[in-house]
């Protein structure tokens, strides 16, 4: 196992070609600079972006049992405490990982179920909602950055704190691709975001909508409308869900998102 630090790997996402949905941040992050590759170049990629994002493992689906070990025995050794960090990987990996741990002392736990999604022909939503959809611009960061934090306390997966919120809203903005609908009073009642991951796929994430707007079709409205721009682009819109949530997956599949795959999250128990 070869192991680069701020790197480009360009050349290790080929593996990943025939994945390229469930694993596409995976394929995009091997695009630039990664904190931390480690592969073998021939079955086996595991990156690291940053300490509040999971890392990210993959093998082919007939991963060997001596592939499995040497997955564990690479993060035991680079990844230290082990407790400080989540994977996300297929479900043969993490339930092997799981048990592998268990045996050395250490409790993990699947914490999200991740469904991955694709939609190659948005459907209009049934229920048509009053207001606008709206791209927020550079002037709105503080807005920006609150529903940021609020859809990362939403979710669930990584909770971002207040300076980290302004610093993902500055860059976001940036880029242009912060998308709200706003109600007939102004009010912005749902958010995503749009984000590039490959020549072929963009992503719709960052799905929110406050509690007290939620079941009125606001979001599945503003992922529309989102969709359909992707689509003029030439690309195909895919999304991560917690596949759990049953309010947000229906959402996603009456607008035309079909299952493709599911992976997990896993992380420590007591979190």
């Amino acid at each position: 196992m070869n192991v680069y630090e701020n790197k480009e790997n360009t050349e290790v996402r080929n593996l990943l070609e025939d994945e390229k949905i469930p694993f596409a941040v995976l394929y995009r992050v091997l695009g630039g600079p990664v904190k931390k590759v480690i592969t073998d170049h021939k079955r086996i990629v595991i990156a690291h972006t940053a300490p509040v994002f999971p890392t990210w493992i993959w093998a082919p689906d007939d991963v060997t049992e001596a592939e499995l070990d040497a997955i564990y025995n690479t993060i035991r050794a680079e990844f230290i405490p082990i407790t400080e960090y989540k994977f996300n990987t297929k479900y043969e990996i993490a339930e092997y990982l799981i048990k592998r741990l268990k045996e050395d002392g250490v409790n993990f736990g699947i914490k999200v179920n991740i469904a991955s999604y694709e939609c190659p022909n948005p459907v209009p939503p049934k229920k048509q909602v009053q207001g606008h959809r709206d791209l927020l611009k550079e002037n709105e960061v503080m807005l920006a950055a609150r529903l940021i934090r609020e859809a990362s306390v939403a979710i669930g997966d990584v909770v971002l704190s207040e300076e980290e919120s302004i610093s993902a809203a500055k860059e976001q903005l940036q880029r242009q691709v912060l998308n709200v609908w706003r109600d007939n009073n102004g009010r912005e009642v749902s958010f995503c975001d749009k984000r590039p991951e490959s020549d072929e796929y963009t992503a719709v994430s960052q799905c929110y909508t406050p509690e007290a707007d939620r079941g009125k079709a606001y979001a599945g409205q503003l992922i529309y409308e989102v969709c359909k721009e992707i689509i003029a682009e030439g690309k195909t819109p895919i999304l991560y869900a917690d596949a759990d949530y049953v309010p947000s997956n229906k959402c996603y599949q009456n607008i035309g998102f079909k299952l493709k795959a599911k992976i997990a999250m896993i992380g420590p128990d007591g979190e």
